[in-house]
């Protein structure tokens, strides 16, 4: 990976981990550093961080709803047994991030269809929850609305057919074009909410290979979370200029010196 292309997919990684309330501490950006040069391997990086954790997925047994919440708790149904929600949204969040850097240094070869958004929620969560790349039969337990989820199907078919359509943003020179066009799909990705959690980083993934193949960048280390993701409430609402705005300030043509 080229150092300017390294240093983009870093700032990526990072607005991730604060995105999510973290820290992005020196020891998280060699270990990214390290998957995204390919010196580590993100299969030994779960593998790591799960011993360090003490934790065994060997008693799963596989005889629950993966779709369903623990009694009594917001923690979806996982491979460790873990019903208490700081501790797998830290776990969840640690190991996701590991397979996210390693899908930013081998993106999918696939066209950017919806069987690509599963693909990436089923790579990014599949260490974790049994429901990984699952469409959801229920809404989660937020506090927004989504879609119904008899019409996630449908209208995700009808939009990415929209979307290819659109030979998937490419061949759009102007970049307002291109910046109106990646918000409203964002937004739209977004509303369908087609998994149970992890939609925000799934989307943000997609949009961000998206936009590399159709020859932009989206520079996240100019960007603020908490921004972004206020925009993308208000997406939600139908209201795409606050997204708009933010993307403007952040997408750009990739030179002809970057990878």
């Amino acid at each position: 990976m080229k150092t300017e292309r390294l240093d983009y997919s870093l700032d990526y990684m990072k607005f991730t981990v604060e995105a999510d309330g973290e820290t992005f501490t020196d020891e998280l950006a060699s270990q990214f550093n390290d998957i995204l040069s390919g010196d580590l391997k993100a299969e030994k990086a779960v593998a790591d961080y799960i011993r360090s954790e003490n934790l065994d997925s060997s008693l799963y047994k596989g005889d629950e709803d993966e779709m369903a919440y623990y009694p009594d708790t917001r923690c979806l149904v996982n491979y460790f047994g873990i019903k208490d929600k700081p501790t797998l949204r830290r776990i969840d969040k640690r190991i996701s991030s590991y397979r996210t850097a390693e899908l930013l240094r081998s993106p999918l070869d696939m066209p950017f269809n919806f069987d690509n958004l599963i693909a990436i929620h089923s790579h990014l969560f599949g260490d974790i929850y049994p429901s990984a790349g699952m469409i959801r039969v229920s809404s989660p337990k937020k506090h927004r609305e989504y879609c119904k989820s008899e019409y996630i199907i449908p209208s995700a078919e009808k939009l990415f057919d929209n979307l290819r359509q659109s030979r998937y943003l490419m061949g759009i020179d102007d970049v307002d074009d291109f910046v109106n066009e990646l918000a409203y799909y964002m937004g739209e990705v977004e509303a369908i909410h087609p998994f149970m959690d992890g939609n925000g980083r799934t989307t943000r993934l997609f949009f961000d290979s998206l936009a590399k193949k159709a020859g932009y960048i989206i520079g996240w280390g100019s960007s603020d979370p908490d921004h972004f993701l206020e925009a993308n409430v208000a997406a939600l609402d139908g209201d795409y200029q606050a997204l708009i705005d933010v993307l403007e300030e952040i997408v750009f043509p990739i030179s002809d010196n970057n990878d």
